[in-house]
């Protein structure tokens, strides 16, 4: 039989037909791959990326204890420098301080051998003759306390009670008084104020800001201001000078942010921004008598500078929820045994 005629070339293009299916279906097998393998990376980048937040939240949450305790450790170094032996010091909050108030109070002696100095922050002992009153070596540890807030000490002749306290806030006069009992009253004045106080515990990219207010200062509103701040670069050269640079001017925009934040609160305690991990709204303030600064001291510094509302700057470190914050910085104060 002859051979039939492919006048057309239809077997060719059929066999050409055949080859780009073929073709077409590895195509598509590949492509299927390589969607799921691009699947699979964009879930891991999504993770990483989540990931490097985490990290860098933990960092800066590392670089903030570090800054806090390397305030906490200048305040022992100054006091050992100068071979001091105190017995024990601790910090007091609210609640200690009550408790340490409400014991010295319970305190009586007949034969008044009881003792009662408060010194402002720009007075001295050597203001005061103590005599043969107050041991001289007590003297000498109690004129070693530096504190801008004053300081207090009770003291007992017959060697019961024998120690100092930094209190939360200024010391408004000098005084020495000798009697059956101490004299806590300028303590118990603090623990019962009236006007509002203004918290700021200040870290780069994560400050927490906020009001104290009502009797005795049982009212606390906090938030928490937050921008983009990294932690610190390890790489060096000019990888390192360009993340510096970054970094300065984001902790710039981090300051500009919170003194937004801080007029808001000190007007009319509307609304606070978007930048705002709020906790509670902030209560219409019509005062604001004192500002108690804590955390990164020359950070907050910057955030407060121009104000006209005094400041008290106290090296704290604080924890936990921002009421919580708010509270220890500004009831901060100290007890010295002597």
């Amino acid at each position: 039989m002859a051979q039939s005629l492919d006048l057309f070339g239809t077997r060719k293009h059929k066999a050409q037909i055949s080859e780009l299916q073929q073709q077409i279906e590895e195509l598509r097998t590949e492509n299927r791959k390589l969607e799921t393998k691009l699947d699979k990376r964009s879930k891991k980048t999504k993770t990483a990326i989540a990931r490097k937040q985490e990290v860098e939240e933990i960092l800066n949450q590392a670089q903030q204890r570090i800054t806090t305790l390397e305030n906490e450790l200048a305040t022992i170094v100054s006091e050992v420098s100068g071979n001091l032996s105190f017995s024990g010091t601790h910090l007091l909050n609210k609640k200690s301080f009550e408790d340490v108030v409400f014991k010295l109070g319970s305190v009586r002696s007949e034969s008044r051998t009881l003792h009662s100095v408060y010194l402002t922050g720009t007075a001295r002992v050597s203001d005061f003759e103590f005599g043969d009153f107050i041991d001289e070596s007590c003297i000498h540890l109690f004129d070693q306390i530096k504190s801008h807030n004053g300081k207090v000490l009770f003291y007992d002749e017959d060697h019961c009670i024998s120690l100092a306290i930094v209190p939360p806030f200024a010391i408004v006069g000098s005084e020495w008084v000798t009697d059956d009992t101490l004299d806590l009253n300028p303590l118990k004045t603090m623990l019962e104020r009236e006007g509002a106080i203004c918290g700021v515990y200040a870290h780069a990219g994560r400050t927490v800001v906020g009001i104290v207010g009502g009797h005795g200062g049982h009212d606390v509103s906090a938030e928490i201001v937050r921008t983009g701040v990294q932690a610190k670069h390890t790489k060096g050269g000019w990888s390192q000078r360009r993340f510096e640079r970054g970094r300065d001017e984001a902790i710039e925009h981090h300051v500009v942010k919170v003194r937004e934040h801080l007029r808001s609160m000190w007007s009319a305690g509307g609304d606070q921004g978007d930048h705002a991990d709020r906790t509670d709204r902030t209560p219409r303030i019509d005062r604001i008598d004192l500002i108690v600064a804590g955390g990164d001291l020359r950070l907050a510094r910057k955030m407060l500078e121009g104000t006209k509302i005094p400041v008290i700057e106290k090296r704290v470190d604080a924890e936990g929820a921002p009421e919580d914050v708010i509270a220890r910085v500004v009831w901060a104060g100290r007890l010295y045994r002597l």
